[in-house]
């Protein structure tokens, strides 16, 4: 059984998009391997356009890259591409906090909405399913950004989401502690029900700039290895 989460509204090219990009968090596609619009219409049943469509999104989320003369491939994040995406992901999400806290105490809806992603996380926990973890674990995030009613932060949470989606599965391949991480999460939202920006700020940083540090790691465990 596989817990997946429901996405409204999305149109076909988003939803190949999508599904591109599920295929990729699942190591069924590769960075820096070539994408081919014949092989993506036969795998999924669908015509050329939403294909194209769908490809022209992710090259606008950097997921993919396209090569005149030579076609479209699977984006490879180096260690500075990651920082830059998380370093954005930190400004993003401390504004949209900010913007929480000031709201929290009139619209007590944010912090049950909140409690309901923290849910969707549990369920996937109990499948021990990563993939669905992670989406989760993003949905918390963005419900976080789209709580904030910010008509700035949307759009350039969007662009970002996908590609930190499959940075996630990517340092994911580990034992990972599924207890541990919706913890994270709770203390977030008792620290937007309590109001402490202080605090609020420095945990929000450890949370998210604690992934590059086990980037970081497992480059490094992978490059020893190589090396023996």
């Amino acid at each position: 059984m596989t817990f997946e989460p429901h996405f409204k509204h999305r149109n076909l090219p988003d939803q190949v998009a999508e599904h591109i990009v599920v295929l990729l968090a699942n190591g069924d596609l590769q960075p820096g391997q070539r994408l081919f619009e014949k092989d993506i219409c036969q795998l999924l049943g669908v015509s050329r356009i939403p294909v194209r469509e769908a490809l022209r999104i992710l090259q606008t989320q950097g997921v993919v890259t396209t090569e005149p003369n030579r076609g479209t491939f699977i984006t490879e994040f180096g260690s500075d591409e990651t920082s830059e995406m998380l370093e954005v992901r930190l400004s993003v999400e401390r504004i949209a906090l900010r913007r929480l806290l000031k709201q929290v105490a009139a619209r007590p809806e944010i912090i049950s909405e909140l409690q309901d992603s923290i849910d969707e996380m549990r369920r996937a926990a109990k499948l021990s399913d990563q993939l669905a973890y992670c989406r989760a674990d993003l949905g918390f995030h963005s419900r976080m950004v789209e709580l904030s009613q910010s008509p700035v932060l949307k759009p350039i949470w969007d662009s970002l989401a996908r590609g930190v989606l499959v940075f996630l599965m990517q340092e994911r391949n580990v034992a990972f502690d599924y207890e541990a991480s919706i913890r994270d999460h709770e203390l977030l939202v008792q620290m937007i029900r309590d109001r402490k920006r202080g605090a609020l700020d420095q945990e929000i940083e450890r949370h998210i700039m604690g992934y590059l540090k086990q980037h970081r790691e497992v480059q490094s465990e992978a490059q020893k290895m190589k090396a023996q």
